[in-house]
């Protein structure tokens, strides 16, 4: 099984660094999984001390195909990323990005998280949220309804 880490554009280097650190790394091996991909940004680690094999690189066009590829994500808790990969039906840990302007990303995550869809932590607590997570009964991401804005805008319509 596959782990994919993200960082998204922002600098998150104690992401990366947490996600190479052996208590992750033997926490994922642990758990099942065989292998680690790493979108690091500008952040750089020798990934060869890794205790499972890791591969990392800075950017890409696109992350679809690594989260496809994927059996766990984690990321960052930015808002894209969480519904890009919620949508494609992944298990997916997050953790706070805390240096970004007012920590907007704990709202999210903790909503998120209390309807079931995923687990969230700092980069103090990825370790027990791994272990946390994998006990955690999980509900699927709805789908999107698409005609939703087009309902509501024909009843307002229809209402003037």
């Amino acid at each position: 099984m596959k782990v994919f880490v993200t960082v998204g554009t922002t600098d998150f280097s104690g992401l990366v660094r947490v996600a190479c650190s052996d208590a992750v790394q033997q926490t994922l091996r642990d758990l099942g999984y065989s292998s680690v991909n790493i979108q690091a940004g500008k952040t750089k680690v020798d990934v060869t001390r890794c205790i499972l094999p890791t591969s990392i690189y800075d950017y890409k066009p696109s992350l679809q195909s690594d989260m496809n590829k994927a059996h766990l994500v984690i990321s960052h808790a930015g808002a894209g990323t969480c519904l890009e990969v919620l949508e494609l039906k992944k298990d997916l840990v997050v953790v706070i990005n805390t240096a970004l302007m007012g920590n907007h990303q704990l709202e999210l995550a903790e909503k998120l998280s209390d309807d079931g869809y995923l687990e969230y932590a700092t980069l103090a607590t990825l370790q027990p949220a791994l272990n946390n997570f994998r006990k955690r009964e999980k509900r699927p991401f709805p789908k999107p309804d698409k005609t939703l804005l087009s309902d509501f805008l024909l009843h307002r319509l229809e209402m003037d």
